[in-house]
């Protein structure tokens, strides 16, 4: 097998252990704070975790307009996705949202297919689609179709996944091609920074106040939990940068690796929450497996 498809399936199961227990545990921090000051914090910690790693890797970037304007580009692509996948999650269920939200894969593929060349075997296709199906079937809930839901109802939250779909479809072949250059653990520093100042601007644009009481700071709980959450969502961005700058042609697939990371969450849920999972969650489950399992044959 290529070493640089090896690389790319690799930094993508980093990503989606990482992302995946952050995300766990994140739950938390957010009915504490909320979700909007949760993505600040996570992001400013996270920052200083990547600068460990930078430490190691001092190569730095060309700083040319292009890539300013590339990196400004990016930044709010993912500001958009982060904010209104949060969005969809308050406002609409999560058995209905986060299947659409996790189906971006998809536009990103196309995307990549279209204007960035990515060539698409038989089997890379088919491992794709196995991956896919496997994230829906975890992220949606099977009791929704033996409840009557109203139509008002069903589409709260649908808008905003729609545009997290959108943003993160077209974000995600513009930042792989943008990583395979020398530096890129600096364009994600520099990317974590914009993304955490859009959030604190638009917030005291919005509320006025972004403020968080400082005794919640002294309970070492939450201090521990925080910096928890930050180190492995640090991971998960380092490892899907990882898998991306590896190759521009495993671009779908690094996507399609990062998104399973539901199946890490279901995972600890079931082993910490004793959470029940259905039928066509299990289904699911074994559908990422079987996809992962087939990954290093595309």
């Amino acid at each position: 097998m290529d070493t640089n498809v090896l690389i790319a399936i690799s930094g993508g199961l980093v990503a989606m252990l990482g992302l995946g227990i952050s995300d766990f545990f994140a739950k938390n921090v957010i009915e504490k704070i909320g979700s909007t000051k949760t993505l600040f914090y996570t992001q400013i910690v996270g920052i200083f975790f990547l600068l460990l790693f930078f430490l190691k890797d001092r190569v730095l970037p060309v700083f040319d307009l292009r890539n300013v304007l590339l990196l400004i580009v990016c930044s709010l692509l993912s500001t958009i996705g982060y904010f209104f996948l949060y969005k969809s999650f308050e406002l609409g269920k999560i058995s209905i949202v986060s299947p659409i939200t996790s189906s971006y894969v998809i536009l990103a593929s196309i995307i990549s297919y279209i204007f960035f060349k990515e060539f698409f075997s038989s089997n890379k296709i088919f491992i794709l689609l196995v991956i896919v199906v496997g994230i829906v079937l975890i992220a949606l809930d099977p009791k929704i179709f033996t409840k009557r839901i109203s139509k008002n109802e069903l589409m709260k939250g649908v808008p905003q996944a729609l545009i997290t779909l959108i943003a993160y479809g077209i974000l995600v072949p513009i930042w792989d091609n943008f990583l395979e250059s020398p530096g890129w653990l600096v364009w994600i520093i520099l990317s974590r920074i914009i993304l955490a100042f859009t959030i604190y601007l638009f917030s005291i644009i919005r509320d006025k106040k972004f403020v968080v009481s400082k005794d919640l700071f002294k309970v070492k709980q939450f201090l521990y939990l925080l910096l928890f959450i930050s180190f492995f969502e640090a991971i998960g961005s380092l490892g899907s940068a990882w898998g991306y700058h590896a190759s521009s042609n495993t671009t779908s697939l690094v996507t399609a690796i990062v998104s399973t990371y539901s199946l890490t969450t279901a995972v600890l849920a079931y082993f910490f929450l004793k959470e029940r999972l259905g039928k066509t969650q299990y289904i699911g489950i074994i559908l990422i497996i079987i996809g992962l399992c087939l990954s290093p044959f595309i």
